[in-house]
């Protein structure tokens, strides 16, 4: 089972892996990025979200 961030670290390796294949305009390597970016955001506020629950407790 992959955690957010295993999933996360395997995409950014992912990324760097179309950059240099592709260049880092090529359609593939922005769909990656952006798959990316979307793991990264989740994580900040799944982040958020545990703070905000701490600052409560």
């Amino acid at each position: 089972m992959f955690s957010l961030t295993n999933l996360i670290e395997t995409k950014r390796e992912q990324l760097f892996y179309l950059g240099r294949l592709y260049g880092l305009t090529h359609p593939k390597t922005i769909e990656c990025s952006q798959q990316l970016d979307v793991l990264i955001n989740f994580s900040l506020k799944e982040q958020s979200t545990a703070m905000k629950l701490q600052e409560n407790l």
